[in-house]
């Protein structure tokens, strides 16, 4: 490691980055993995220069965010975990899921790319993993949940989930959400 790798963020670099991060994240949000580098520049108040010292590619952008969203899954799967009864406890989380997928286009598409699971794609969270293998454990030991569907099973309805949202009507979603929990019920 070279000495400038050891150096700490200077405190306007650290501000500029988390501008371009927000930037980022609604530009996302919005549209998806089409946004223009330019266009998040703008919303962050900073050039494109800046961007590209931060993150060297656009990839690389869309992979820190990637992470940033995996991390608020893994939050909304402890909230879900609080909830005393199983089933209601992996339903909160199924429709929390949908209204997240529903207001965030960017996270839809990475959900949405069927080509390779969410791990082989560089975005496995082992939080996430782990939370929402307890929530289905617990439905499974409540008798609640299929004893067919395991983590990857459920993985693949969350990115049909993406999927069918991405593609019909707006305001859809919970319908969407419904149809998989009465899929999933025992």
């Amino acid at each position: 490691m070279s000495a400038t790798d050891e150096r700490p963020m200077r405190a306007d670099a650290r501000r500029n980055r988390r501008r371009v991060l927000d930037a980022a994240r609604a530009a996302f949000e919005e549209e998806g993995a089409d946004v223009q580098m330019e266009n998040i520049a703008k919303r962050a108040g900073v050039g494109v220069g800046t961007i590209y010292r931060h993150f060297p590619t656009k990839q690389a952008l869309i992979d820190e965010l990637t992470d940033q969203w995996m991390d608020d899954g893994a939050v909304n799967a402890a909230k879900a975990l609080r909830i005393d009864d199983a089933w209601e406890a992996l339903a909160t989380f199924v429709r929390l899921s949908s209204e997240v997928m529903a207001r965030n286009r960017g996270l839809r598409e990475i959900y949405s790319d069927v080509s390779k699971p969410i791990e082989d794609a560089g975005h496995d969270h082992p939080e996430l993993r782990a939370n929402v293998g307890r929530l289905l454990d617990r439905a499974h030991e409540a008798g609640a949940l299929r004893t067919d569907v395991g983590f990857t099973e459920f993985q693949a309805l969350m990115c049909g989930l993406a999927i069918v949202t991405t593609y019909t009507a707006p305001g859809l979603h919970h319908v969407y959400a419904d149809v998989i929990l009465k899929g999933l019920r025992r």
